[in-house]
């Protein structure tokens, strides 16, 4: 685990808040990036403490990828500068002192502040018929509109239009990365708009602006997601969309590894004799509650469901199965068994 060193230009020995940051900064931003802010105001007196990204992701019950994303927002608002060494490791935090906000921006008291998405997309707009009609016009968008059709095989509405305008516009997405998006979306087995979206914002939360980005993210991803149908035994087809986003939960919501994902996947067959990815989503669910980052975190969540339920119950002559075996390494899942099979 790679640890970082937390340093600051102030010299004040207690945990203090700027009233700048009061006033201005935090109304505007994610919730769960003040909590990261306000940790490390915490942490910066506290020598005891050896802060990681890991560290700090325990702490707030987050991932750690949003530790990172928090960290790089406050970065972008310069209250904070991220130190990173030649691997792009962070090695280090420097707490800034809060910057002055625009002499036109003031103190935000008076209305509700919608808070924004986790990593700050830019929530998506109205276009009007006149917008559309600019971004239609383009020699370039024509064929961008041109193109897509042909992948999802129909003439586009209005509101998808309006759709592939926010990726443009909103997300400085270039034609050419919006085609690839949308052919890489129908190449999952995917042609909605709304799921086209969803990898849109991924891609746009991850800094990807280009096409070779896009490449080397989506290479690992597919690769990742076969594996994941094959450890249920579905080699003959791509993932449809309702399996898609449970992946997508899997692999970025909960930031699991792959290995564990496969884990589950595996206890779900063993447990029901075939792929049901409703009740692997249970066990990952429950793995994400009880902060289960490595196979040797299982182990130890195994072990002590084992011993609670050893304690439970009395000694008992039980002929030994296979679900006999298994029941070491459940976690409540009988009533999800019990509602799947009588709905067989």
């Amino acid at each position: 685990m790679s640890h970082f060193v937390l340093k600051t230009e102030s010299s004040a020995g207690m945990t203090s808040v700027s009233n700048l940051f009061l006033d201005y900064y935090m109304p505007r931003a994610n919730g769960e990036y003040v909590k990261v802010y306000l940790y490390l105001l915490r942490a910066l007196h506290n020598v005891s403490l050896e802060l990681s990204v890991a560290g700090l992701a325990d702490a707030l019950d987050h991932t750690e990828s949003d530790i990172l994303r928090a960290l790089k927002y406050w970065e972008k608002q310069g209250i904070l500068k991220l130190e990173c060494n030649s691997s792009r490791e962070l090695q280090g935090i420097y707490l800034l002192d809060i910057p002055e906000p625009d002499s036109d921006t003031g103190p935000l008291h008076s209305s509700p502040v919608q808070e924004p998405q986790e990593s700050q997309i830019p929530a998506r707009k109205s276009y009007s018929r006149n917008d559309l009609a600019k971004f239609s016009g383009q020699a370039e968008c024509r064929q961008l509109l041109f193109v897509c059709e042909q992948y999802l095989k129909k003439t586009l509405s209005s509101s998808e239009i309006e759709t592939l305008l926010y990726f443009y516009d909103q997300l400085h997405f270039s034609a050419d990365l919006i085609e690839y998006l949308v052919e890489y979306c129908v190449c999952k087995g995917s042609r909605s708009i709304h799921y086209i979206e969803t990898v849109a914002i991924a891609w746009a939360e991850a800094g990807i602006s280009t096409v070779s980005q896009a490449k080397e993210r989506t290479t690992t991803y597919t690769r990742n997601c076969f594996a994941i149908m094959k450890a249920f035994g579905i080699n003959d087809r791509n993932p449809v969309e309702p399996e898609l986003k449970y992946i997508e939960k899997w692999l970025r919501t909960y930031d699991f590894t792959l290995d564990l994902i496969l884990e589950a996947c595996s206890r779900t067959m063993d447990r029901l004799h075939k792929p049901n990815f409703e009740y692997a989503d249970r066990i990952l669910k429950s793995w994400k509650e009880n902060h289960v980052h490595t196979m040797a975190d299982v182990q130890a969540l195994d072990q002590a469901h084992q011993k609670r339920s050893s304690q439970k119950k009395p000694a008992a002559n039980t002929r030994s199965t296979g679900f006999t075996n298994f029941q070491q390494r459940d976690y409540d899942f009988e009533e999800l068994e019990k509602q799947l099979l009588q709905s067989q």
